[in-house]
């Protein structure tokens, strides 16, 4: 279920490793509209994620949230996410996040941890055709651990239904994508490696299992109650790739609509 930690937690994400572009080997990476990268995100008070790219290994992320946040991945010689890095600008504390894959090039096992303190492990199992189908965390925190059971339902390769259980708990519902364009998901598929690390911590990453585009999802709190309401349009370009969207988002009495831009480098 979601746990509530600092912001920083909660904002995580993404790449580099500076050396990449000398490597020869092929990547094992599958790339999500390789052709043309996303290169920012931006709002109408300014830019808020820039993506920084070697070749077509994302290598750098950087978000301008309430707290300013780099994050920063490293590969392996397969070109598969190794290590994703992440900063703050105002704290010393580094979150580290380790990815284990099987001999299918899919992620098994991630590890985060704070400074040199473990702090959470994902595990990972996929159903019949691919997708995850199950995913046990455990979270050691102030010397405790909080084990936590979660399953993933889908509709059309898309994210329908996640429920959890925590400690023995009765199961209960922790995300619901209610609907998804057609158009293939424009997130780099590093970006959806990277939320593997923290579906364990905030409930709003399951939308990145998905083929397609979330455009409505509800996600509740570690009650099984509604926390957040949200609907997104887009208008996509001739490429099926955004070049507009709003946001309106509920959470209790608060309503928050946010309109964004999307720069892509098509090749």
């Amino acid at each position: 279920m979601k746990i509530y930690l600092r912001p920083l937690l909660c904002v995580l994400l993404y790449a580099s490793l500076l050396s990449s572009c000398k490597k020869k080997n092929k990547d094992v990476l599958p790339q999500q509209n390789a052709k043309c990268p996303l290169q920012a995100i931006d709002a109408p008070h300014g830019n808020v994620k820039t993506f920084e790219w070697v070749g077509n290994r994302l290598v750098r992320m950087f978000f301008k949230d309430d707290e300013p946040i780099i994050a920063v991945f490293k590969y392996n010689t397969k070109g598969q996410v190794d290590i994703m890095d992440i900063t703050a600008q105002t704290s010393s504390e580094k979150y580290q996040v380790k990815f284990t894959y099987n001999d299918k090039n899919q992620v098994t096992k991630t590890n985060v941890s704070i400074g040199l303190y473990p702090f959470l492990t994902n595990e990972f199992t996929y159903n019949e055709i691919g997708n995850i189908g199950s995913v046990k965390t455990v979270v050691e925190i102030f010397g405790k651990k909080l084990n936590t059971k979660t399953r993933v339902e889908y509709i059309k390769g898309n994210v329908a239904r996640v429920t959890a259980t925590l400690e023995g708990e009765a199961e209960k519902t922790a995300y619901v994508g209610d609907k998804y364009d057609d158009k293939i998901q424009f997130v780099p598929e590093q970006y959806k490696i990277a939320a593997l690390g923290f579906v364990g911590l905030s409930n709003s990453y399951f939308s990145y299992l998905s083929a397609n585009n979330m455009t409505k999802c509800k996600i509740y709190d570690e009650n099984g109650k509604v926390n957040q309401d949200t609907e997104i349009s887009y208008i996509y370009d001739l490429k099926g790739l955004p070049k507009q969207s709003e946001s309106i988002t509920v959470s209790g009495s608060v309503k928050k609509v946010e309109v964004c831009s999307y720069r892509f480098d098509c090749k």
